[in-house]
């Protein structure tokens, strides 16, 4: 995907988490990364939950500290990732289907829509 369509695809109410990893002199990454959350100046939020879904972007970054410090939600993460999320054969599509979940792929990207009742706001 190129750098014009992400930004295309990004909505005002978006929280972006840019996790950037370093490289050393030979071009290969050197184990470090800077991870910054980055929102729009004229998010149409209102402040209180603007601040609530910062403070859950802010916790979905806590995580790689707290992972490098407790081996055991480090490998928590890690099984979860390989059983639910690289395991494509753990969809549920007829599932998918009943709650209202469509997907849409954009190259690597993969865009999850929940048309449920209360859109969310329940």
């Amino acid at each position: 995907m190129d750098k014009q369509k992400i930004i295309d695809s990004l909505e005002e109410e978006d929280f972006v988490i840019r996790v950037r990893p370093f490289a050393g002199d030979d071009g290969s990454w050197n184990g470090e990364i800077d991870i910054s959350i980055m929102a729009f100046a004229d998010n149409p939020m209102d402040d209180d939950d603007y601040d609530q879904v910062m403070h859950f972007t802010k916790m979905m970054c806590a995580i790689v500290p707290i992972m490098e410090q407790e081996e055991s939600i480090r490998d928590l993460a890690h099984e979860y990732v390989l059983t639910m999320i690289d395991n494509k054969t753990t969809i549920d599509v007829e599932l998918e289907e009943e709650c209202g979940v469509t997907k849409t792929y954009d190259d690597n990207v993969v865009h999850l829509s929940f048309n449920t009742k209360t859109k969310g706001s329940a």
